[in-house]
C-alpha cells in the first residue's frame, strides 16, 4: 500500500497562491497570525480565502505566545480548522483550544530534548530545523534521528527542504508530512509555484521509493 506524505505550505498571504497550491496537490495551507512576522495575514482575509477552498483541504493557523483567548478569537474569525503552536506554549495552553485540533512545533538543534514531545497530548509534532540568527552556526539536523520520534506520534518535518534534497530527508525521517515555507518563495508570503511543483514531484518520487521497499 502506498503511504501518502502530507504536504503543508505555510505563509500563504494571497488567494491565488492558495488555489494554485491546492491545484498542484498540496494537502494543507498555513496562515501566519504572528503580528511580527513578514508573512502575517489578517484573519478577515484568511476567512475570505478559506471560504473558497475545497472542503477537504486543511487550513492551519500558526500562533506563537499569544494569550489563549486571542488565539481562539483569531481562529474563529479566520475560519481555520487546525491550530499550530510555534512558541513556548505550555501543554495546558495548547490543550485549552479544544475542540480545535492542534499540533506543537519544536525547534530542533543541539538543545532539543525529544522527551519534551511526551508532555504535549497531541497526535502530531512538527520538527523545525530552520536556522536563523545565532543558531545558523549549528550543524544541520540529521533527519534520520526523527524516525525514532514516531513513537510519540505523527512527525512533520520542516526546515531547508529544497527540491534537490527533500527526497533524502524523507528517506531518512519517514515523516507523516513535510512543512514548506521559504523553499518555495520569491519573497516572504509570495510563492514560486514552479518551484513548488518541483518540490511536490520530489516528494511523490520519495513516496514511490519508500512504497517499493
Amino acid at each position: 500500500m502506498n503511504r501518502r506524505i502530507m504536504v503543508k505550505v505555510c505563509g500563504i498571504t494571497e488567494e491565488r497562491d492558495a488555489h494554485e497550491s491546492v491545484h498542484l496537490g498540496v494537502d494543507a495551507l498555513g496562515f501566519d497570525f504572528r503580528e511580527e512576522s513578514p508573512r502575517y495575514v489578517e484573519p478577515e482575509l484568511v476567512r475570505h480565502i478559506v471560504s473558497r477552498l475545497p472542503v477537504f483541504v486543511s487550513t492551519v493557523g500558526v500562533f506563537a505566545d499569544l494569550p489563549l483567548i486571542r488565539v481562539l478569537e483569531t481562529a474563529r474569525r479566520a475560519g481555520v480548522g487546525l491550530l499550530q503552536f510555534h512558541g513556548d506554549e505550555s501543554p495546558s495552553t495548547c490543550a485549552g483550544v479544544a475542540p480545535f485540533p492542534w499540533l506543537r512545533a519544536f525547534r530542533i538543534g543541539t538543545e532539543f530534548d525529544a522527551d519534551d514531545l511526551s508532555r504535549y497530548a497531541t497526535t502530531t509534532y512538527l520538527l523545525d530545523a530552520r536556522r536563523d540568527g545565532a543558531s545558523s552556526a549549528e550543524p544541520p539536523f540529521e533527519w534520520r534521528r526523527a524516525r525514532a520520534l514516531g513513537t510519540y506520534g505523527q512527525i512533520v518535518i520542516a526546515g531547508n527542504l529544497e527540491p534537490s534534497h527533500i527526497g533524502l530527508a524523507i528517506d531518512d525521517a519517514r515523516p507523516y508530512g513535510v512543512d514548506i515555507l521559504s523553499e518555495v518563495e520569491v519573497a516572504p508570503g509570495k510563492k514560486d509555484l514552479d518551484r513548488l511543483e518541483l518540490l511536490l514531484d520530489a516528494v511523490r518520487r520519495a513516496e514511490r521509493r519508500i512504497s517499493g521497499e
